[in-house]
């Protein structure tokens, strides 16, 4: 009788802590979103630096300035990513914080 008290229990467990896996907190969900923005935002970014690039008309510094920043903004995104991959809510909360458009 106590072996399968004990089986009942093992199995409600783990169904139990699937669910709890699978479920994703709401900062993490919203950062998901985030990351898609930022995706976006590179990919304008590379457009431009391409456009400026061509023209030839604008100078050395502002393309410098924009690789920069897309390089800056891919790093945000990994970090993003890494969060978002792990499920870890704190940092997804800091970079809601930093990145979330209001």
């Amino acid at each position: 009788m106590m072996k399968i008290w004990k089986i009942i229990l093992g199995v409600l467990g783990g169904i139990g802590a699937l669910f709890a896996v699978s479920s994703k907190s709401k900062e993490v969900k919203k950062l998901k979103g985030v990351i898609k923005e930022n995706k976006k935002e590179e990919k304008l970014v590379e457009k431009e630096i391409k456009v400026l690039e061509e023209s030839k008309i604008s100078s050395k510094k502002e393309i410098g300035n924009l690789k920069r920043k897309l390089t800056n903004t891919k790093k945000n995104t990994q970090k993003m990513e890494k969060a978002f991959t792990e499920d870890n809510s704190d940092e997804a909360a800091d970079f809601l914080k930093k990145f979330a458009k209001k």
